[in-house]
């Protein structure tokens, strides 16, 4: 029989709830307990009718656990950051270092809120109201640039570039981002400004700027939250998903907002392309621009991908970095509409050719040093790059052709639009840039296909309809 006896705390009243039920495997009574937490206010009478269906419930799942043929039996009390340490084991055993490091932000994320909950405790509006905060979370930066009081304090206090280095440990190439009137970090203009014992807003210009999180690190959390329950539900520790879209609402899903180079200066960042002079970042954002693939796919081909006579490409590992081992590791495409083999075009074919020559005489010069790892894109000694190195090149060039500073995955969304402009089919669109489904494609670049759409529109009425005869 169940029983529960009320406990006064400091957020109230909760209740201690207590079953004994006979092992007879071992023959002997065990003891099992939980906590309940009324989940908004009642009267006494109501928490205690409440509480008593939660006992209830509770004893029979105890009892049932008992007569089923499963050897563990589960620890009622386990906190919902102790399940998430558990989801967490499971995701570094089962997936790439990559996912369980966004599980591991995810994670904090969420002890932040319900991490103290027992698994058993937490309800639908408990993870609702997580959400919803969740949606209203922002953050600061600070964009911080030098007032022309602060080369006046900086030449009175006499301090030589070596001693800002050596004895304040302040980075020197930062002290001369802020004489050339770059910004720097908030925390290094604090540091310079205690060093030169002034009020940081005399030689400073500080901006703030507070802003939303990203609707995908948002995502990354709830679904997480989703998954850690789920595997509680698996293993019989709460009555059902209560993260699940049946019980709470995950928001609207904001418009995704793509960045994009328009077709004239896809042209202007190809002129720069060509007249590069180092051949690896040539190579790469070309292929980049000319094939839509993605930063790690990139980072992963190999020279066995390049079928130089069929004129074709083959993606089959993306190239990816771990913040957590400093390392580069490789794992499988995105999905598995991502392994894919896509023509290329002559002209593409014979600049990889040409860096095709250039990559085994670098060999050759490093003999016995070289490190054999097949990837087109490496250090000077053969070892796999970093996939942000390739970000870095674009950079580079953008910043060369005067063109916006958009990311490497720009590069991707440009490719993608000019097909889609240019009339390609939306099939062989949504294959060349390794979609599963057409309709991702489609949801991603409504907006351009319905231009598209217009367009054929229009020519459909030439046909029938002389230009001359409409304006008539």
């Amino acid at each position: 029989m169940a029983t529960f006896r009320k406990r006064e705390t400091k957020n109230g009243f909760t209740y201690d709830i207590q079953v004994k039920v006979k092992d007879r495997s071992q023959n002997k009574t065990v003891t099992k307990t939980m906590s309940w937490r009324p989940e908004y206010p009642m009267t006494e009478k109501q928490a205690e009718r409440e509480c008593a269906r939660v006992a209830e419930k509770f004893e029979e799942d105890i009892k049932r656990m008992f007569t089923s043929s499963l050897p563990d039996i589960p620890d009622y009390n386990v906190t919902v950051a102790e399940m998430a340490e558990k989801w967490l084991e499971r995701v570094q055993h089962d997936f790439s270092v990559g996912y369980y490091e966004i599980g591991v932000g995810a994670v904090a994320w969420m002890n932040r809120y319900i991490g103290g909950y027992k698994i058993r405790e937490v309800t639908p509006y408990i993870i609702q109201d997580f959400f919803d905060k969740l949606d209203s979370e922002r953050y600061t930066t600070y964009t911080v640039t030098a007032k022309p009081a602060f080369k006046e304090v900086l030449e009175r206090s006499g301090i030589s570039y070596n001693k800002f280095r050596t004895q304040y440990k302040l980075n020197t190439c930062s002290l001369v981002h802020l004489i050339g009137g770059k910004s720097v970090s908030m925390e290094y203009a604090s540091c310079m400004a205690k060093v030169l014992r002034v009020d940081i807003n005399k030689i400073f210009k500080i901006e703030k700027t507070v802003r939303p999180y990203a609707a995908a690190t948002i995502a990354r959390v709830k679904r997480a939250t989703r998954c850690i329950f789920a595997m509680a539900k698996r293993q019989r520790l709460v009555e059902d998903n209560f993260a699940s879209a049946d019980y709470v609402s995950y928001g609207r899903k904001p418009k995704r907002n793509i960045k994009y180079l328009d077709d004239q200066q896809a042209k202007e960042l190809f002129g720069v392309i060509m007249e590069y002079d180092d051949i690896r970042a040539k190579t790469a954002i070309m292929l980049a621009l000319m094939t839509g693939l993605r930063r790690g796919e990139l980072a992963g081909l190999e020279w066995k991908d390049i079928d130089f006579v069929l004129h074709t490409l083959s993606v089959n590992r993306t190239g990816c970095y771990s913040k957590t081992t400093r390392s580069i590791y490789t794992k499988e495409p995105k999905t598995e509409g991502s392994i894919r083999r896509i023509t290329i075009s002559e002209l593409l074919t014979e600049q990889l050719r040409e860096y095709k020559g250039w990559y085994d005489t670098q060999r050759e010069n490093w003999g016995d040093k070289w490190e054999n790892s097949d990837r087109l894109f490496v250090q000077e000694s053969g070892k796999p790059i970093n996939p942000s190195t390739i970000h870095f090149w674009l950079k580079k060039m953008l910043k060369k052709a005067n063109l916006p500073d958009v990311t490497l995955h720009s590069l991707r969304h440009t490719n993608i639009t000019l097909q889609i402009a240019a009339g390609v089919p939306l099939t062989t669109v949504a294959g060349r840039a390794g979609h599963s489904r057409v309709s991702t494609t489609s949801d991603i670049y409504s907006h351009f296909i319905r231009t598209s759409d217009e367009a054929a529109a229009t020519a459909i009425e030439d046909i029938f309809v002389p230009r001359a005869m409409q304006e008539g």
